[in-house]
């Protein structure tokens, strides 16, 4: 790890984030695409898989870090030679994109498979023109501005996100919703990456995310903590297999207890 250029990684995962970004918003506004459920219950186009293609082209030409692999949601892994991981989600909320709701996004993120840590992760939002990034040691950025998590304290006061009912119900933690209900004034679902965005930014203090896949949350690992949060991964063997609470360390530590983390 110490002889990788992390900041170079980075730039390549934000271009490879940005290849498909015009064409993924153009076909949002337009709703030019057919809509299908996977086995696991969430939603596909045929742009999923366009896009996926255009960020695997991108990495492909880079050939940087040399020899590694590539782990998409569309079109499965293709195994490399070195320790290093990409992961590709090319269209993070598949469902509210296909609804023209701009909270959708595509993420990339390089993990080193020997010790399982994201050292590098990307997080650009189309619909909005946002893009968060972060690597090991380097901070989190919005747009080429830092960012950090809130500061808040009392948990009760604070802003709190959650996923949607489907994902509770697939992890088997619905009874945990009502525990959130009662532990905030504030609670929404904002959903996807945008609540872990917000979340890194200090918009809100804290998301648990239950039913996750790897890709889904490989990126916000990185870019919460390099914003001085906290992520917590508990893994579930049930759905996508992953819940995932992540946020201001205080405010994590107290829903760590809530949640049964």
């Amino acid at each position: 790890m110490s002889t990788l250029d992390l900041e170079r990684v980075t730039q390549i995962a934000r271009e490879a984030a940005l290849a498909p970004s015009e064409m993924i918003a153009s076909a949002a506004h337009n709703q030019s695409f057919d809509v299908e459920l996977k086995a696991d219950g969430s939603h596909l186009t045929e742009v999923d898989t366009q896009a996926e293609r255009m960020v695997r082209a991108v990495l492909s030409q880079a050939a940087y870090p040399d020899g590694a692999a590539v782990i998409g949601e569309e079109e499965g892994e293709e195994e490399g030679s070195a320790p290093w991981r990409w992961i590709i989600d090319p269209i993070d909320g598949t469902h509210p994109f296909s609804r023209d709701i701009p909270v959708y996004s595509t993420l990339v993120a390089l993990e080193n498979q020997e010790t399982g840590e994201v050292v590098s992760g990307v997080a650009h939002l189309p619909g909005l023109k946002e893009t968060f990034w972060a690597w090991k040691g380097g901070g989190a950025w919005r747009d080429g501005n830092p960012i950090r998590v809130s500061e808040r304290t009392e948990l009760y006061e604070t802003m709190l996100s959650v996923g949607t009912s489907y994902q509770f119900r697939q992890s088997g933690v619905e009874h945990l919703h009502r525990r959130l209900f009662d532990a905030t004034k504030d609670l929404r679902a904002f959903g996807d990456v945008y609540g872990h965005m917000a979340a890194a930014r200090g918009a809100v203090e804290a998301v648990f995310d239950p039913d996750l896949s790897l890709w889904d949350f490989a990126p916000s690992k990185i870019i919460v903590e390099e914003a001085g949060g906290v992520v917590l991964v508990r893994e579930t063997g049930r759905g996508r297999g992953h819940d995932v609470l992540l946020g201001a360390p205080a405010i994590v530590e107290q829903l760590a207890d809530l949640l049964e983390f």
